[in-house]
């Protein structure tokens, strides 16, 4: 960042100086202090939008892949009690292609009981959509 300003400075001397050079008596007499203070505005103005474009911050692209899953390395135990039976009951009403409202409706409990379940539903299978649930359930034989 301070390549930039240097390069600036410099340019700046040298328009001053090639001024001088020029003797440019003109400007001088016919121009106000409030002119000047202008120029230098402006001039300044310039420099913070180059140097705002080009140490913007960029954009990072993060990607993720999906793996499969080693069986018995990071995936939760296989136990008859691996979900609870309210659980079960939510998994077979996505295995319906029910909604989460639908579902709420039908077991008489609010919206957020039953996102609360799916989490964990999703969090107890290692998975983290309602299709991968369904398929992780039939391959556990819960469903």
């Amino acid at each position: 960042m301070l390549k930039p300003i240097l390069k600036f400075g410099v340019l700046t001397g040298l328009a001053i100086a090639a001024a001088k050079l020029l003797e440019v008596s003109y400007l001088t007499d016919h121009l106000s202090i409030k002119a000047y203070i202008s120029i230098v505005g402006v001039a300044f103005l310039a420099l913070g939008v180059y140097l705002g474009l080009k140490h913007r911050r960029q954009k990072v692209l993060v990607t993720y892949k999906e793996v499969e899953a080693i069986p018995g390395v990071g995936t939760p135990a296989l136990h008859d009690d691996l979900l609870t039976g309210r659980e079960l009951e939510v998994l077979r009403h996505i295995g319906q292609g029910r909604s989460n409202q639908e579902i709420a409706d039908t077991l008489f409990v609010s919206l957020n009981t039953i996102k609360t379940h799916t989490n964990n539903i999703y969090g107890k299978l290692g998975v983290r959509r309602r299709t991968q649930a369904l398929e992780k359930a039939r391959q556990l034989k819960l469903l």
